[in-house]
């Protein structure tokens, strides 16, 4: 009887994974419902581990926990963060009561909804400096929970020992340092003590967390290579930066599942460092990327947005050599980007956390424009006022003319 019991659900599970894992199955894929819980983009979304309820993390810096079958909400947090939220997770086996969350200027929340929000607030790890990218709980583990960010660190936090920690230019808990951006970890669901770590240079390692330790553990070694079991990245992006925006362990492990930005997904398996690309560019869609990529303007220092307009600035490299007929619109929104992008490095270089506004104020004290804005007056609102005027933007123009005919002379 228990072979015949375990041959069925061998069975079942086996054709349930073909079936899920078929095109056809999710091309049949429908919206069943929508939750209006928040007022900004929704950056980050999980299940408890019932899969009763949802956690959402959103830029108006509310969680949100609802549940997806009545399409009620269970509850709101006002949470701490001033900035945008990007990943949040439940506590594992703490009944849906703790929550850590990460947001964009770097800092992260240990929260606890039967708690007070003055005592949550106090709950803060304000280690990582520049935007805290993702935090991922350990399987069956109500005590440990990671993070990844921008300073190129991977950070083990031990609630046991800590629940908040304000240290200046803290290293306590750094478990890897990347010596680049760290962007998005996930933790092996049937090994949890794999770890796969993407990151701003396109690679994907897989470390073994057995043979990593922090400061605070008294076990630190320091280089990027410890415990590391394999590193892979598709062989197109090999020596380029395209950063990796998401990736995930399969069910069984077997598995890593990985997003770049402007880029397609990949499936690899962490037994070799073969990709196998998911979805072959369409010829319409070559043809697009052939195309010069069209800058977007951002002042705001993170890379949270996906698709083609998110592209980071080194990402140009792909598309080769720029067509002459470039407008110079185009070469001058390139220019700003530089600058804004030189002076953000500059400020990281001198070890400076960025400066946080509280939700809802503005650079400029001026309400943010509706989601439904353009592109154009969204550049605009972080901007000075002066330079939304249509004399300063000739002016503005004028001079960065001047600027790209001596940066970049006529070619003969």
């Amino acid at each position: 009887m228990k072979l015949l019991l375990w041959f069925l659900c061998f069975t079942y599970n086996c054709a349930l994974s073909l079936f899920t894992g078929r095109r056809e199955f999710v091309q049949r894929l429908k919206l069943e419902g929508t939750l209006n819980v928040h007022d900004g983009c929704v950056n980050t979304i999980s299940w408890n581990d019932t899969g009763e309820y949802l956690l959402s993390g959103s830029d108006d810096t509310f969680l949100v926990i609802s549940n997806p079958y009545n399409k009620k909400v269970k509850k709101s947090i006002r949470s701490g963060h001033r900035a945008n939220i990007f990943s949040a997770k439940f506590m594992p086996h703490t009944n849906d009561q703790e929550i850590v969350s990460c947001s964009g200027d770097g800092i992260i929340y240990y929260t606890n909804t039967e708690k007070s929000p003055e005592h949550n607030r106090q709950c803060q790890f304000t280690c990582h400096y520049g935007t805290a990218y993702e935090i991922m709980t350990v399987p069956n583990d109500p005590y440990t929970f990671l993070s990844c960010g921008e300073d190129g660190t991977v950070r083990w936090f031990d609630l046991r020992t800590k629940t908040s920690c304000t240290k200046e230019d803290c290293k306590d808990d750094i478990l890897i340092n990347c010596r680049r951006a760290a962007t998005s970890i996930s933790i092996s669901p049937l090994v949890p003590y794999y770890l796969a770590v993407g990151c701003s240079d396109s690679s994907v390692r897989i470390y073994d967390r057995r043979m990593l330790g922090t400061r605070a553990t008294g076990n630190y070694m320091g280089r990027g290579t410890t415990g590391m079991c394999v590193r892979f990245v598709p062989a197109h992006l090999s020596n380029k930066s395209c950063r990796v925006t998401s990736l995930c362990y399969s069910e069984d492990g077997q598995e890593v599942l990985v997003s770049y930005s402007s880029d397609y997904i990949y499936l690899f398996d962490p037994k070799d460092d073969q990709a196998r690309e998911l979805k072959g560019p369409s010829e319409e869609r070559r043809e697009e990327l052939r195309q010069p990529p069209v800058k977007r303007l951002r002042l705001r220092g993170d890379w949270s947005d996906t698709g083609p307009r998110a592209r980071p600035e080194s990402e140009r490299e792909r598309d080769g050599e720029q067509s002459p007929n470039v407008s110079l619109m185009q070469r001058m929104s390139d220019m700003l980007s530089r600058w804004f992008e030189e002076a953000s490095e500059a400020q990281s270089s001198r070890g400076t956390r960025p400066q946080t506004r509280p939700r809802g104020e503005t650079l400029n004290g001026r309400v943010p424009p509706s989601s439904s804005s353009s592109e154009k007056n969204l550049g605009s609102f972080f901007l000075p006022p002066s330079a939304s005027s249509p004399d300063s933007e000739q002016s503005g123009q004028a001079r960065c003319a001047r600027d790209l005919r001596a940066r970049d002379p006529p070619r003969p």
